[in-house]
């Protein structure tokens, strides 16, 4: 393996930044043609629900991550046979998984809504929305986890040219469906799943070319290693989980503070955290099959550099992306909610307190893929609970108590610097033990 450096990691991750990116308009196209064309009740119930949904697709980050650092572990140890047999078995019962677990989100979606504190008025809007993206989310699983496994193919490239071409169908069918047939939710909800269709599609045909270097083969259902793959990959199955939760908890006490434009001002200041939670996502992805392959090796100087080299880009990367964020929050509100000047003024306000969490997250998300990579799941899944559930679960009920709507736009990136620290500490320990 070559020594990583700063311009050959950055180009290996520009493939997964892309790829995160343009998965991510996904959701925003929705959001910007539903808010837009059918109006802000609709679009506060698109996204009280979505958060559920994407509890299920993070099973798929689950297993993809954890089978990626597994797969690349074997592969450093130059048994690719024992690699396929693994990503093979592990698909095979995702997609089974997802069977079930969507068969279920369709039936309890409208309860769900009850469960979050939706007006009866909107649980319609939310099932209809809600149920189509239920009937696509096996297919949603199942490209959530070949992400990664791309890159531990070394196919990058593949993902992201399979990301941009369903992107530009999903705006295309969002545009057709809800701006010229007027098909409202449901418009909306059937361009994301035909997107998500095609996305799992196409790998899934490229990994049964034998000449990948991951690739289908026989089964062979070794329990030990899956489950030391799913247990690898829980941190960033917890930290997808987390979000959701604590998407539905800021829905609710935002319905409590500001009722439907505080729902939908967080809704813009997601669909706009998602580009450098994306870009950080993409670095992160990279970095833990460079990291496994180079453990497999026993090379302690080459994870050492990784380490170095990694979070210095994540904390620039981090600094540049604040600055962004904050001075392009009022056009950022126009676009998405220009049409009511009361929503507009409170979306601005958001974007402006959250955009001050993305220096900690790109740090936080590259030490928890770091010790992922490390097959240390233990650690990864502390930094994870952590900067995703732990603290700011927390932080929103104690901040809006002392600080009214400001003090639920400040959790977050209270969260994420309080996680920094902890981070910290748990690559002191690893350097006590002369692990790396």
């Amino acid at each position: 393996m070559k020594h990583t450096t700063w311009s050959a990691l950055l180009l290996f991750s520009l493939p997964s930044i892309g790829m995160q990116l343009v998965n991510d308009t996904y959701q925003a196209a929705d959001g910007y043609f539903i808010s837009n064309y059918i109006g802000a009740s609709a679009f506060a119930a698109e996204n009280i629900i979505f958060p559920p949904t994407f509890i299920l697709a993070s099973t798929g980050l689950m297993f993809g991550s954890g089978t990626s650092a597994l797969a690349s572990y074997y592969l450093g140890q130059k048994d690719s046979h024992r690699a396929n047999q693994l990503f093979t078995a592990m698909t095979v019962i995702l997609f089974i998984l997802g069977l079930i677990l969507s068969s279920a989100l369709y039936i309890l979606i409208p309860s769900i809504a009850r469960f979050l504190g939706v007006p009866e008025n909107m649980i319609p809007s939310c099932a209809e929305y809600g149920r189509v993206l239920a009937v696509f989310m096996p297919l949603q699983i199942l490209n959530i986890s070949f992400q990664p496994l791309l890159i531990a193919a070394e196919k990058p490239g593949l993902g992201l040219t399979v990301s941009i071409v369903n992107a530009i169908l999903n705006i295309f069918l969002d545009w057709l469906m809800v701006a010229v047939l007027r098909q409202r939710l449901f418009g909306a909800a059937l361009a994301t799943g035909i997107a998500w269709f095609m996305s799992a599609f196409i790998p899934f045909i490229y990994f049964f070319r034998k000449t990948s270097k991951l690739h289908f083969t026989d089964i062979s259902f070794d329990l030990r290693a899956m489950i030391k793959a799913a247990y690898n990959g829980s941190s960033e199955m917890i930290d997808s989980v987390a979000y959701a939760i604590v998407a539905m908890i800021f829905n609710s006490q935002l319905l409590k503070y500001a009722g439907e434009n505080g729902v939908a001002s967080y809704a813009v200041t997601e669909y706009i955290s998602s580009a450098p939670l994306a870009a950080f996502m993409g670095v992160s992805m990279s970095i833990t099959p460079q990291v496994a392959y180079a453990l497999g090796e026993g090379n302690k100087d080459e994870l050492h550099h990784i380490r170095n080299t990694g979070a210095m880009i994540m904390g620039i990367m981090g600094v540049i992306m604040t600055a962004i964020g904050i001075l392009s929050s009022n056009l950022i509100a126009s676009v998405f909610v220009g049409y009511d000047e009361g929503l507009k003024a409170t979306a601005v306000e958001a974007l402006r307190f959250v955009s001050l969490s993305y220096f900690p997250l790109g740090l936080t998300t590259f030490s928890s893929a770091f010790f992922t990579g490390m097959n240390d799941g233990t650690f990864s899944l502390m930094i994870a609970a952590s900067k995703g559930f732990v603290l700011p679960t927390s932080l929103l009920f104690i901040l809006p108590a002392l600080m009214g709507l400001k003090g639920i736009w400040l959790a977050n990136p209270l969260s994420e610097m309080m996680t920094v620290f902890l981070a910290l500490l748990l690559f002191a320990v690893y350097n006590r033990k002369n692990l790396l």
